[in-house]
């Protein structure tokens, strides 16, 4: 089981008036764009500019998000984000969102991915360079 201090990485989250529904709360769908947002900010720590995007990277194949307490507009969160698996081919990032309160944090979400990794140049997925696996478990130590 994880614990968040087994998370090296968090951003804080900026919840948009336009991420709110009709019931007053965050829509589900927004909460796939606050783990892109982490996923994206992790990677450029992580590979710290030393990856050509153009040509080499991700695509996320699978996707599963558990919603545990709603968010709404004023909720300070901040998205976590951990690699917990590394193949040959594929990789698992796990998420989770915690809003700040006065009683302490409490997780709103969480959720994990299925990252390929990929050549956007001939469109195949090719076996994670061992200089990422590297990077990425130097980072997660």
């Amino acid at each position: 089981m994880i614990t968040f201090e087994d998370y090296k990485h968090s951003i804080p989250i900026q919840i948009r008036f336009s991420d709110i529904d009709k019931i007053n709360h965050v829509n589900n769908a927004c909460y796939l764009n606050y783990f892109e947002t982490a996923r994206v900010n992790y990677f450029d720590l992580v590979f710290k500019g030393r990856n050509d995007w153009a040509k080499l990277g991700f695509v996320l194949a699978r996707n599963e998000i558990n919603h545990l307490h709603p968010l709404h507009l004023e909720d300070q969160i901040f998205c976590y984000t951990k690699i917990t698996e590394l193949g040959n081919k594929s990789m698992t990032i796990k998420n989770c969102i915690l809003k700040k309160t006065t009683d302490g944090p409490i997780e709103c979400a969480n959720g994990i991915g299925i990252l390929v990794a990929m050549n956007y140049v001939t469109r195949e997925s090719i076996l994670i360079p061992e200089d990422w696996k590297k990077m990425i478990t130097e980072f997660e130590k």
